[in-house]
């Protein structure tokens, strides 16, 4: 019987009586569970930073989320729906997931000014999640971890690290993310029919307003709605570094 419920646990499909509900209790949770946890690094950002374990601490939450990673492959390994062409680390939040484990692991602030933009998908994810298991899966806890993790990770950096950003760290990392779509994503999506960044079609995302309009019109779109999302996750920062700058 324990078998068959770590069996049922481990499943690729979603129970579909136990099916994952937008803004219900399951929702709900991760959200303050990033909330809080975001106030509690910035509330303690200074004794998390001049503590002797800041090392172990930073190392600690970048082996977490590269052991995160390893267990949904493995996981998508073990089901036979593993795929070369969409497991490369292309999605939004899979390349800053990347990107922010290797800055906390080499506190590089180059990495960070231009991944930090780019976690908007983020924030996107977790207030939207495409997914379908319930808590009885294990894709449920690994997507929410994955991104509770995700905003501890950026978070840390801005505040322990007291990584400094600024309007021009903004344009550097929206014009990489044009060049990286245009050049790289875009022409990937439609040579191997993946679906990189929601850019060939929105599945359950905010994009699919944009739906049924041809695909040029798509693109631009997405690329505007992007765009606003991405002004809007720097205002916050504009605001912080104002009033830094005013203590």
């Amino acid at each position: 019987m324990c078998y068959l419920k770590m069996s049922e646990f481990f499943n690729y499909l979603p129970n579909p009586n136990n099916q994952f509900t937008p803004f219900s209790l399951n929702h709900l949770i991760p959200l303050i569970l990033i909330a809080v946890g975001v106030y509690l690094i910035y509330y303690y950002r200074n004794k998390i930073a001049n503590n002797s374990s800041e090392k172990t601490i930073r190392y600690s939450i970048a082996i977490i989320a590269i052991l995160l990673e390893v267990a949904f492959q493995t996981w998508q390994v073990h089901h036979g729906v593993w795929d070369f062409a969409d497991s490369l680390p292309l999605h939004m939040c899979r390349l800053t997931n990347y990107l922010g484990i290797l800055a906390m692991l080499t506190k590089s602030y180059k990495i960070f000014e231009v991944a930090y933009f780019w976690s908007l998908g983020g924030v996107v994810s977790i207030i939207f999640p495409d997914i379908f298991h319930g808590p009885d899966r294990f894709r449920y806890y690994h997507f929410m971890a994955y991104h509770i993790l995700f905003f501890y990770m950026y978070m840390y950096m801005l505040f322990v690290l007291n990584f400094k950003l600024t309007f021009r760290s903004f344009k550097k990392s929206y014009l990489i993310l044009l060049t990286l779509v245009l050049l790289v994503i875009i022409p990937i999506n439609n040579i191997f029919d993946v679906n990189y960044m929601f850019l060939l079609y929105p599945e359950e995302t905010p994009f699919s307003v944009f739906e049924g309009r041809g695909y040029l019109l798509y693109l631009v779109g997405c690329f505007s709605l992007t765009t606003v999302i991405m002004v809007l996750w720097y205002l916050p920062i504009h605001f912080y570094n104002r009033r830094s700058n005013r203590l």
